[in-house]
């Protein structure tokens, strides 16, 4: 039984509708996938190693596109110079494709209909990969662009809209720490590898503290994720230009740590 001309037509528009779909999907997810490298990146944290959920990166790249008036704004006047970008490829490519064809022209090749289509459809690969790599390129600039400026913002303690956090660690599991019934006692019984001045510039200011409004000190949680707890003292003020240090630890089977979340943090 064959299928009629007409059932044919109904069925090529749901086609096309689908592949505009996957391909829509394809975008956001690369988008999103991009926003979050570029904003865990500016922590010095893998995106791969965080194992985040899908819908995530599909949420992410609609705060990149679309997540704010200006970033509409700025979505619009990308994507547009992106088109205008295309057309001109395009262009040169077509000037570029009549140029070989009135070469080949002059030289007798006697090709066949099989090898005219292979090169015809060799054209057409090429517009479409034009198409792809400058759409490609313009969403990148988008979230890279999104996610620096969130990730700044996150890490500055005035700006911030990550949670303020504090841990609560078993004394034995603690490597980096104050102790609550005496806060002067440095952490000890453990061995050190690795640069050691990172290890000494956290060492006594593990606690959050507001009395210098100049230099607050404040610690804020990244992210948790499967049982790793991610957090940082956020930046002090917005023209700061050094690197945020990203503690992580690992949350206990036993139940002997307990990590609390605030909004904001506790006038002293």
């Amino acid at each position: 039984m064959t299928s009629s001309p007409q059932n044919n037509q109904e069925l090529n528009p749901l086609g096309k509708l689908l592949s505009l779909v996957a391909l829509l999907a394809a975008a956001l997810y690369f988008t999103g996938w991009v926003y979050r490298w570029a904003y865990f990146g500016f922590f010095h944290v893998e995106v791969t190693a965080l194992n985040l959920p899908v819908e995530s990166f599909y949420l992410a790249a609609f705060r990149s596109l679309i997540g704010h008036p200006l970033t509409i704004l700025r979505t619009i006047i990308t994507l547009s110079i992106t088109a205008l970008v295309i057309l001109v490829t395009l262009q040169l490519i077509q000037k570029l494709q009549r140029f070989i064809v009135r070469y080949l022209g002059r030289i007798p090749l006697n090709l066949t209909n099989t090898q005219l289509g292979s090169l015809n459809f060799l054209y057409s690969l090429i517009n479409e990969l034009v198409i792809v790599l400058w759409t490609l390129a313009a969403l990148f600039l988008l979230a890279q662009w999104q996610a620096d400026g969130d990730a700044f913002r996150d890490a500055v303690n005035e700006t911030s809209r990550l949670p303020v956090v504090t841990t609560v660690i078993r004394e034995e599991n603690a490597a980096l720490g104050r102790n609550l019934d005496n806060p002067l006692v440095n952490p000890s019984g453990f061995r050190l590898i690795g640069d050691r001045n990172l290890y000494d510039k956290l060492l006594g200011k593990e606690l959050t503290d507001t009395s210098s409004p100049d230099q607050p000190r404040v610690w804020r949680l990244l992210i948790d994720r499967e049982g790793y707890f991610y957090i940082f003292p956020a930046l002090p003020k917005r023209e700061s230009k050094q690197s945020v240090p990203v503690l992580i630890i690992y949350e206990s089977g036993n139940g002997d740590q307990l990590t609390i979340l605030s909004p904001e943090v506790a006038e002293n």
